[in-house]
């Protein structure tokens, strides 16, 4: 019997009749889990958006729920397991199906979401902490968006980049660069969409992959360190007695991407580059090995740290170790990164970054990275890695794909700047802090951000793992040109207006050029 209605025309009957079957059922098995599985491993209750976000006609249904998570919380409470999600209309089959029409039913700014998605999510869900998680779709209003805007300007990062990119070949048949996707409109989407493409000559230029492609292919030996280079180069030519402020590298290991602003602030700044001597097995592993480098520079806190994106969860650990070994940290700088951010896009694929499927977590990790520089089509690059043994196979095998269409490859750099990703990125997706760092911590964020960005939070979920402060600043660009032009003016202005305060000394010593006891780095 339909027990939906507006408020006024509710009374305490309908309440009861919907709330005992979820409310008195999560209480009976609460009470009988509780003696009979203490060791249990999940308890999982189904609850509503209807509770988290609200529903017209629902609040018997939306209190039912709400009462059902009270239980998930206490049990929590209790270090018992317990989780409720906050589930948005289903798709594939169920209510929406029979009554509503189809999967693209808008209900209350929603879309149903797919049963595979669903079991992605709740993969997601079991593994944190909180005992109420939400999940729904929301619709995007495409009129308001305006239709000549490129995906860059929408704020398409590189990995999201890879998804269109392959989107487009496995559905459309369509082949384009990296660089003609981030210069992608939405009018152009709607056209490749329809197959109904307007002949200007102005827009990408995309391709079937039965054709020869023209697009533009990026040098990437601009984003490879030599595997046997130092670990720590300078990236300015400030001679000075101030501290230094140490960069570390993003998911790359390269340091090119922050030369640009090195080299507009005035004081000493050094970069660490990702070599055959850090150990990738895990963040803190990596930490630890960049602290011993940084104090072959500056023996004592106060310390200055900066990490970029990868670099920002490695450098956020840095700090903590340095602090555990009895020094300060004076400010660690965080430019558009934090240390969840990459688990955080990472958690889409969680399921295949578990153990017993290694061959899969390796081939998406190495597509996404061969996908960012050459026109190589996804699905070949699939056919080709997935039935490899191991992955210094699948390496091997990318390298030569990779250096059959680009000339002026160096295959050795390559060949450690593919393995070393998937490893830092699968470090970095199983990285949780051990403790939290005391210190002054500014977060420069890219004013636009990707979804699974803004799903971090405002502070990427800093203050869960910050005691001192912490502040927040927004700079123009996405994630990547937010550290080139005015972005880099900027963030240069921000690190030097936070460092003018005066600060107890430290003891620094300062080499005239490359770090003693490293050879001179000759490729960055």
């Amino acid at each position: 019997m339909k027990k939906d209605g507006m408020l006024e025309n509710l009374n305490p009957e309908l309440f009861i009749d919907v709330i005992k079957p979820k409310y008195d059922g999560i209480v009976h098995l609460d009470r009988v889990t509780r003696r009979s599985c203490p060791d249990l491993s999940y308890f999982v209750a189904f609850s509503s958006v209807s509770c988290g976000r609200g529903n017209a006609g629902q609040s018997n249904y939306g209190y039912a729920n709400s009462a059902m998570e009270r239980v998930c919380e206490k049990r929590r409470f209790d270090g018992l397991p317990a989780l409720a999600v906050q589930w948005g209309a289903i798709g594939d089959v169920g209510v929406v199906l029979e009554t509503m029409g189809s999967n693209d039913t808008v209900i209350g700014g929603t879309l149903p979401q797919r049963i595979t998605s669903c079991l992605e999510v709740l993969d997601q869900f079991l593994c944190q902490q909180q005992p109420v998680m939400s999940s729904f779709v929301k619709t995007r209003n495409m009129e308001l968006l305006n239709a000549d805007s490129s995906l860059a300007d929408l704020g398409l990062d590189s990995l999201m980049g890879v998804e269109v990119r392959q989107t487009l070949e496995r559905n459309y048949n369509i082949q384009m660069s990296m660089r003609e996707i981030r210069q992608l409109t939405i009018n152009k989407l709607r056209e490749l969409a329809s197959g109904k493409p307007d002949g200007s000559k102005d827009g990408p230029a995309a391709t079937k992959k039965d054709g020869a492609s023209s697009a533009e292919k990026l040098d990437v030996n601009q984003l490879l360190v030599d595997p046997d280079g130092p670990t720590l180069v300078p990236l300015n030519q400030v001679q000075s007695q101030e501290r230094p402020l140490f960069l570390v590298h993003p998911i790359e290991g390269s340091i090119a991407a922050l030369q640009t602003l090195a080299s507009k602030l005035s004081i000493p700044c050094f970069g660490l580059q990702c070599t055959n001597a850090a150990p990738l097995d895990s963040i803190p592993a990596l930490a630890a090995f960049y602290v011993r480098s940084v104090l072959q520079v500056q023996d004592c806190g106060p310390f200055r740290i900066a990490g970029y994106s990868f670099g920002a969860c490695v450098a956020f650990e840095m700090c903590s170790q340095v602090e555990a070994l009895g020094h300060s940290v004076e400010t660690l700088f965080l430019l558009d990164g934090s240390h969840s951010y990459v688990a955080a896009y990472t958690q889409s694929y969680r399921a295949k970054l578990t153990p017993g499927s290694e061959s899969e977590a390796e081939t998406e990790a190495l597509c996404a990275f061969i996908q960012q520089f050459t026109d190589i089509q996804y699905n070949k690059l699939v056919e080709s890695l997935l039935s490899l043994p191991d992955l210094e196979a699948r390496v091997d095998t990318a390298v030569n794909l990779i250096t059959s269409s680009l000339q002026n490859m160096k295959p050795d750099f390559l060949r450690f700047a593919a393995s070393s990703f998937y490893k830092k990125l699968k470090a970095a997706d199983a990285y949780v802090p051990l403790s939290k760092y005391r210190g002054k911590a500014v977060l420069l964020r890219a004013r636009t951000s990707s979804e699974y960005e803004q799903n971090l939070g405002p502070d990427y979920r800093l203050s869960e793992v910050c005691d001192g402060p912490v502040s927040v600043q927004v700079v123009d660009g996405d994630h990547r040109t937010f550290l080139q032009g005015g972005g880099a003016d900027a963030i240069s202005s921000i690190i030097q207006r936070s460092l003018s305060e005066p600060k107890m000394n430290g003891h620094v010593r300062l080499p005239p050029g490359p770090v003693p006891g490293q050879p001179s780095a000759h490729h960055l």
